[in-house]
This record gives C-alpha cells, structure tokens and sequence, in this order.
C-alpha cells in the first residue's frame, strides 16, 4: 500500500478554526445538558444556569460580637464619670456573635466594653447607637439576590456564598469526558526493568493531568498494539464512552501509523499536519458527530497539540473561554535559530539579572519531557521569523504560575549566576 504523506504546511491557527468551526455547526458546543449536584461537590464546575439565594444571609437580625443586647436610648447619657448600671435579663441580655437578637432590643455592646455588678447589673461608661454591632437582615446576601451567572465556574468563595444562601444543590455542565488510547507494540506499563526497545508509557498520564486542569474528565485505555481492527474496536469503544478521544502516537506516515486512515475510514480527517515544530503530525478529525485528536507519540509534541487543540474543545465543551496564557516580558539569554515555514515553540527558564528576566532557551527535542518539565515558559518563533537575536525582548508565555514564579525571582533563588552577551 502506497503511503499517504501528510500536509505540514497549514497554520495550526487555521487548523484550529476549521476544527472548532464542525464542531459549533453539528451542535457539540451548544445545547449541552445540565446536571444537579450537590454545591459541596461543585469546586471548579461551571454552571448551567444562573443561580440565586434562597434565603437571606443572615437571614435574622443577629449579633455581631460577643457582648450585651441594650436598647439604645436605655444607655443615653452613660459616661465615665457617670457609669449606668443596667439589669441583666431584662435590660441587658448577653448574647454570643451570631446569636439572635433579642426582641425589643436594638444595640449591642462589646463585652470588652461592659463590666458586671454581683452578677445581676452591666455596667457600661458611653451609650449605645441603634444598629451597632448589628448585623442586619440580608447584610450579606438578599433573598432572590443572583449569586452566580450562567457559565462561571464555580471558586471555593462561590460555594460558600451558596451554601451560606441556603443554595445546596446546582445545575453544572457535565465534565467533557475525554479518553486518552495510548498506542504502539513497543509501549509497556511504567517499571524500573524494561527491556531494549520497550517504551514506558508516560504520556496516557500527562495528557490526563492536562484534561484534569482543563475541567475535563480523563480515562486512560489500556495500551493498543498496532494492530488496525484492535485500534479500530477500541477507538470505537472509546466514542461510545467519551465527548472527546486522544490517540497518542500514530499520527505521522510510518507503515503502523494507523490513525489517519481509521480516522478517514469512520468519519472524516480535517488536518493531518501543522506548520508547528514540535507537533507537526497532529490529526484533527470527526467520527460520530464527536471530535478525535491524533497526538505525536514524543511527550513533548504531545503536550503540545493537546494545549493547541484539545484544551479549547475542553473549554468550549464547558461553555467557557479558554483563559489566556499567563506571560512575562524578558530578553534571550542567547540566540534562538529557527527555519523559515513552522510556527516554534521554544522551552525556556526564567532567571532574574538586576532588573530583568532572561530567558533562557532549554533543550527543544520533542521527546526530552524533563525540559518540558523544568520550563518556566515558551517562547513563539513565528513562521516567517529565522528567529530572534539574543538579548532581544521577547514574550514568555508561562507554564507555571505566574504570582509563583515572580515570587521566586523576586528573592534572588533564581538569580543569574554566570554572564550572557545580551546587549
């Protein structure tokens, strides 16, 4: 059989449009269905429809502080000179923070402020105002108050919010599932002993840390041999199961690359092949009304693909924007050549000299994932750059927290220890 070679010469920007565009027109990014869950299970979830307070919060006048219940114009004309004395149970009530406020009462009086006479009198030394450490009916939350919009994720504040407005159950989107198929004869379970030519399969989990982070709901398959039919059946049990399918490896024009055909032969392939560097043999196709992502086998190419193409699906399947990338502004430590026609994404860590980041460029083979973990940022070379000179200033678009990161910085732990030309 003739080999079909691929098309690397697509902007990956395009690719993604045309990709997001099939899904929107056959409905996976609309109309999806809503499901009540319980709010103390709802961190990070995003909402399908506004919710609003059931009750009010406090939902009775209750006291502020720890201290005495008065009525006000009782304790006009206390001073220090002049100290009043107020029967407890009948003029003074004590009362804890949160309690109710009793009835008739209107005032309350800090306990620091408040001496006690033979356990029958408070005294005070200066009068009370109506409303004081009062919190008043609704102070935080009204009752039919909106409490969260359609589409917002849910924050740890935000379950509190409803919690506290008598709101125990929400309407969320489902989590998009995602099945992630790891394929290839050569690939093994992670173990200290594989033998020559055997590869440990690292990238199932990876990519299912990614889709976590994304809000999506990761199954890693057992491993695939390449084999078409068993690729087949298990692709097709995958659909069954899942909104979203990562194939890991497969995806270039080797003789057991089988995913493009498979692809083709269920439902339809829209790119084979990005002008990107890592990442270029990504497949993005549609079998069954649902997206399917061919991902490079090297772990760094993965990553890259899923960031570029399943992490929008991911969101949008949610009803979400994908947020922006966090970045820094910082200038290259050295030169960074790259060849006219692929968009790259170069690896870079983060140092501090005097009053400015440097960035410096890591090692950028597609398999060395320890790059890829010990960056701090990526820096884009556009397709029709050769590069950047060192010392320019470039954008640093991070893979860690960005508050953390400056943190680090910032204390002179990553504090440049040796001298680059960067005029």
């Amino acid at each position: 059989m003739a080999r079909k070679v691929f098309v690397t010469s697509r902007p990956w920007q395009e690719a993604l449009e045309e990709f997001l565009g099939s899904l929107r027109s056959n409905g996976y990014l609309a109309g999806l269905p809503a499901e009540e869950i319980d709010v103390t299970r709802a961190l990070g979830r995003v909402t399908a429809a506004p919710v609003y307070a059931a009750i009010s919060s406090p939902h009775y006048p209750a006291a502020a502080m720890d201290g005495i219940a008065v009525r006000a114009e009782k304790t006009f004309g206390a001073s220090e000179g002049e100290p009043l004395e107020l029967a407890l149970d009948r003029e003074a009530v004590l009362v804890d923070t949160g309690d109710p406020l009793p009835e008739g009462f209107d005032a309350v009086i800090m306990i620091e402020e408040v001496t006690f006479k033979d356990k029958v009198a408070a005294v005070i030394r200066r009068p009370a105002v109506p409303g004081q450490n009062i919190r008043p009916v609704g102070e935080d939350i009204t009752a039919g108050e909106l409490l969260v919009p359609a589409g917002q994720a849910l924050t740890p504040y935000d379950l509190g919010g409803l919690l506290s407005a008598g709101v125990t159950m929400v309407a969320v989107r489902p989590r998009p599932r995602v099945a992630i198929l790891p394929t290839g004869t050569e690939l093994v379970p992670p173990n200290p002993n594989p033998a020559p030519g055997q590869i440990l399969e690292s990238n199932g989990t990876m990519l299912a840390g990614l889709v976590t982070r994304w809000g999506g709901e990761p199954r890693v398959y057992p491993i695939t041999p390449d084999d078409y039919q068993l690729l087949k059946e298990r692709l097709l049990q995958a659909l069954a199961e899942s909104d979203l399918v990562l194939i890991n490896a497969g995806s270039s024009a080797g003789r057991e690359d089988y995913t493009a055909r498979l692809v083709a032969e269920l439902g339809q392939v829209l790119t084979h092949g990005v002008a990107t560097r890592p990442g270029k043999p990504v497949i993005l196709g549609i079998v069954e009304d649902k997206p399917v992502i061919g991902v490079p086998g090297y772990p760094v190419s993965a990553a890259l693909c899923a960031e570029l193409f399943a992490r929008p699906v991911i969101y949008y399947r949610q009803g979400l924007e994908p947020p922006r990338r966090e970045r820094v502004q910082a200038v290259l430590a050295r030169k960074i050549y790259s060849p006219l026609g692929r968009e790259e994404f170069v690896r870079v860590r983060l140092e501090r000299e005097r009053d400015r980041l440097v960035a410096i460029p890591t090692s950028r083979g597609a398999g060395t994932i320890m790059a890829l973990a010990r960056a701090d940022g990526i820096v884009v070379v556009p397709r029709l750059a050769e590069g950047f000179a060192a010392g320019q200033e470039v954008t640093v678009y991070l893979l860690r927290p960005r508050e953390t990161l400056l943190e680090e910085l910032h204390t002179g732990a990553r504090t440049i220890k040796g001298s680059y030309n960067l005029e």
